[in-house]
């Protein structure tokens, strides 16, 4: 990948205002309503903006600047990413990663527990081990760098279909509800590569797949890149087909007395109301507050009720509780 400082036509050391000039300039300069059916200055637009994105943004230059390319990688981990970086300084890392900032020795500790399952980091090439750190993002194609921009030196005519990329990226539970766009990094044996943006819709399940047409190997046509997408676990959401399942605490106030409950949805806050006498377990539905996949109907919010008793050690709770239910046998009718 171009280093993204050159892109932007200005030096490492600049500012943020020198580097907001810079961009709104070229923006203008290559701008595709100036610049009707010209390929190459949409490219550079494209390439511009993205440039911008990064280094605009506090975070993401300081990151891009100490771990160069890496960085734009779905997935990325700062800490792991560090410790990566300490576990290899005197050189037993590997092949160290092309792009601004790269991989440079450092100092400091390294937790091993961060790589308790992927043996040795010292022993590890970065390549074989960078899959395991980021959960997905980049594939390599053993072949080339792959189709359309960045895709390698010229070959003679192709007479046959070119060969399909295959790859993993993961993604959020809660962007699995909303869709999102993930970079995705497509790189040859050799270094050169490419960035592509992958559209991930709304609702897609854990595992399922997604074909970018053409953007493969080179060939006549040219291959596919096949994606698998992995849907990171969420806290308290749990999906059921179209259907999201939530476990709500309620106190046993709320729960005997009934009525008006605020619960979270992916939506926003919502207000449910129970009903007087409400027991631990019940399951209360939300209507069309589950999951919206294209060309589906949403499916439904289901809260079962999660009830909280009181701290043990209150004695007048406790006086009252034997007043009302030490007669009371709720197994007297239960029969295996």
């Amino acid at each position: 990948m171009k280093d993204l400082y050159s892109t932007l036509g200005v030096a490492k050391t600049a500012d943020a205002a020198e580097i907001k000039r810079s961009y709104r300039k070229l923006t203008q300069q290559f701008h595709p309503d100036k610049n009707p059916g010209d390929k190459q200055a949409e490219d550079r637009f494209k390439e511009v903006s993205s440039a911008y994105e990064v280094l605009s943004d506090a975070d993401k230059r300081k990151n891009y600047d100490e771990f160069g390319d890496m960085s734009l990688t779905q997935g990325f981990d700062v800490e792991r990413a560090r410790a990566y970086k300490n576990a290899t300084r005197g050189g037993g890392g590997g092949r160290r990663p092309r792009g601004a900032g790269g991989f440079p020795g450092g100092g400091g500790g390294f937790d091993e527990s961060m790589f308790s399952n992927m043996g040795d980091a010292r022993g590890t090439s970065f390549d074989d081990l960078l899959s395991q750190l980021f959960g997905g993002g980049r594939v390599v194609d053993p072949f080339g760098a792959g189709a359309g921009a960045g895709g390698g030196r010229a070959r003679g005519p192709v007479s046959r279909r070119g060969h399909d990329i295959e790859g993993e990226i993961t993604i959020d539970f809660m962007d699995m509800l909303r869709g999102k766009v993930v970079p995705l990094r497509i790189e040859s044996e050799s270094g050169s590569g490419r960035t592509l943006d992958v559209k991930v819709p709304p609702g897609i399940a854990d595992g399922g797949k997604l074909r970018m047409r053409g953007q493969g190997g080179q060939g006549d046509p040219n291959g596919d890149i096949l994606l698998t997408v992995k849907v990171a676990p969420h806290p308290r959401l749990k999906r059921d087909g179209q259907h999201l399942l939530l476990s709500l605490p309620v106190t046993a106030l709320e729960a005997y007395r009934g009525g008006p409950i605020d619960v979270p949805t992916p939506g926003g806050t919502v207000t449910l109301k129970l009903k007087p006498g409400s027991q631990n377990g019940q399951t209360l539905r939300l209507k069309g507050k589950g999951i919206a996949s294209p060309g589906q109907e949403p499916g439904d919010l289901l809260v079962t009720l999660d009830l909280r008793l009181p701290p043990p050690g209150d004695a007048a709770l406790l006086a009252a509780l034997e007043q009302l239910q030490a007669d009371e046998d709720p197994r007297a009718d239960l029969d295996l």
